[in-house]
């Protein structure tokens, strides 16, 4: 494969429709029409059913949807043969919250703090409310919270060893050490001979789980304990239900009894390391860093070594392996160290030809000091538009605008003020 810089990119929108496979397929046309490389929107793995691949949800697998491992060397090499290179899209500003498939997100979720991923996002864990300290903020809710759980449509599940709280689609974990209490309604259902010794046997569990370390431990000795411990107690719980008939069902009822009691299963949900919150509330209380104000896109803190290293680590194993042979990177203006990233970046892969997102104002230069090739276009696409648009009719345009909006306006002034009022609106969180 080529490892020139491109002369011509063609880029390729892949999804569910369009794969590996199928660009392998028309990589000979591409071929004959003078491409040096395909260029490919995002290809690690993205959110189930998502028709662009910016909302990644594990950046250590590429997509399966896609064709995988397998369809993504399969199509480099039928690139290489045919003499064409392949520029990869990267998204390292930002992952989706797509529920458990994202397993950072769903760790940071059921441990808070204490997770290993905790600090891989870009979350203000130290509220200036005391009782939201160590607490995400979870705007998924229709309407108002309490309005919400008085009408039933927040509910507790348990799968096996482990409980969840589902809200229609959405699903979220139930910590570890907020289940004693459900353990112990449970156990108090059960009576008398062998019932007797199992409803000690969860009413133990019950206390162990309530004595694991609490989520706002950040110690990394006791964090790994709570995890190690989690999993055990989980997996005794799951086959103390599975080899006991009674118990299960006990499990079953105190579950559906805590579903319909809105006062035990406000309590629980008290416990967690999240607050669920109507959507409305995310645009002025959000407590992580989105992708302009989309909620469902949280910051990651790439700026961080180990954050690098787990999200870089398959591109770079692609590049070393000659399957990629250059990179665009998504957003960089996102990013708390551009210059940082971008430095980070030429030493993990070799100097490889590497452009970057950079919507340059008029005035603006990409910084000389960032060891990149260039921004991807938006530049060139505005000059290229202007070349098409009939510059004698701006002054009929702008009589028609002032007409319009019946009176004179100054075109900085509605950029500075438009500024403000998404600062103020849409970005107040963020502010």
């Amino acid at each position: 494969m080529t490892k020139a810089a491109p002369s011509c990119t063609y880029r390729v929108q892949l999804n569910a429709g369009f794969t590996f496979a199928d660009l392998a397929g028309i990589a000979g046309y591409l071929a004959e029409l003078g491409v040096s490389h395909a260029y490919l929107s995002p290809s690690l793995q993205a959110a189930a059913g998502s028709s662009h691949g910016y909302d990644v949800i594990d950046p250590q697998r590429l997509n399966a949807e896609l064709g995988g491992v397998e369809g993504f060397a399969e199509l480099s090499h039928r690139l290489r043969a045919l003499g064409l290179g392949l520029v990869l899209d990267i998204v390292p500003n930002h992952m989706a919250l797509d529920g458990r498939d994202n397993r950072w997100w769903w760790d940071v979720l059921a441990n808070g703090p204490s997770s290993p991923f905790a600090r891989y996002f870009d979350i203000d864990w130290d509220s200036p409310e005391r009782k939201l300290t160590g607490i995400v903020l979870v705007p998924v809710l229709g309407d108002h919270y309490g309005r919400v759980l008085e009408a039933g449509d927040i509910r507790l599940a348990r799968e096996g060893g482990a409980f969840v709280v589902r809200y229609f689609d959405h699903v979220l974990p139930v910590s570890p050490r907020s289940i004693d209490r459900l353990l112990e309604a449970a156990a108090a259902r059960l009576d008398g001979g062998r019932a007797g010794e199992a409803a000690a046997d969860l009413a133990a569990l019950g206390v162990e789980f309530g004595d694991l370390p609490h989520a706002l431990i950040v110690d990394p000795d006791l964090a790994a304990e709570r995890q190690r411990q989690s999993r055990l107690l989980s997996r005794r719980l799951h086959l103390l239900a599975a080899s006991d008939p009674e118990v299960d069902a006990a499990l079953d009822a105190e579950v559906e009894a805590l579903s319909g009691d809105v006062d035990r299963l406000d309590e629980l949900l008290q416990r967690q390391n999240y607050r669920l919150a109507f959507w409305r509330t995310a645009s002025e209380e959000l407590d992580y860093r989105r992708f302009f104000n989309i909620e469902s896109l949280v910051g990651l803190r790439v700026e961080d070594e180990p954050v690098f290293r787990d999200t870089h680590r398959l591109i770079a194993a692609l590049v070393e392996g000659g399957l990629v042979t250059g990179l665009r990177v998504d957003h960089i203006d996102g990013l708390r160290d551009p210059l940082g990233y971008a430095q980070r970046l030429a030493d993990d892969t070799g100097g490889l030809w590497v452009v970057v997102e950079k919507i340059l104002a008029a005035d603006e230069s990409l910084p000389e000091a960032w060891p990149v090739a260039g921004t991807s276009g938006y530049d060139f696409l505005n000059r290229v538009n202007e070349l098409l648009v009939a510059e004698d009719n701006l002054g009929a345009l702008t009589d028609a605008y002032h007409a319009f909006v019946g009176h004179p306006v100054d075109y900085p002034e509605v950029v500075r003020s438009s500024k403000l009022q998404i600062m103020r609106d849409e970005l107040a969180a963020e502010v």
